[in-house]
């Protein structure tokens, strides 16, 4: 993570976390009569985007490469979404790893 440094009124030196940049290609999409928000985001300043699906019911999908660019990441959630099928991704798919309770 990439931190900038930034001094108080007292001259003191603090590090300052960097802004999280949205992309606009984030947007909500419905893929078979399935809601979902596709968020894509980097650092200020970073390199590579990151991709986030959300389910209507708020499960997290997060892929853990970064992509070069924003479509990028938007098409490999699309492509993602309809080659799983929307019910079985938003039902998990293949990649839940269920919390133990």
């Amino acid at each position: 993570m990439l931190l900038s440094s930034t001094a108080n009124q007292r001259g003191i030196q603090m590090e300052r976390e960097p802004n999280l940049v949205t992309s606009s290609a984030s947007q909500r999409i419905i893929e078979d009569g399935v809601p979902f928000k596709v968020d894509i985001y980097k650092f200020e300043g970073g390199d590579g985007w990151s991709l986030e699906v959300v389910t209507e019911d708020g499960t997290s999908i997060v892929w853990d490469n970064l992509f070069e660019d924003d479509r990028a990441a938007f098409e490999e959630a699309i492509s993602t979404i309809r080659s799983e099928g929307a019910v079985a991704f938003a039902n998990g798919g293949s990649n839940v790893v269920p919390f133990q309770q």
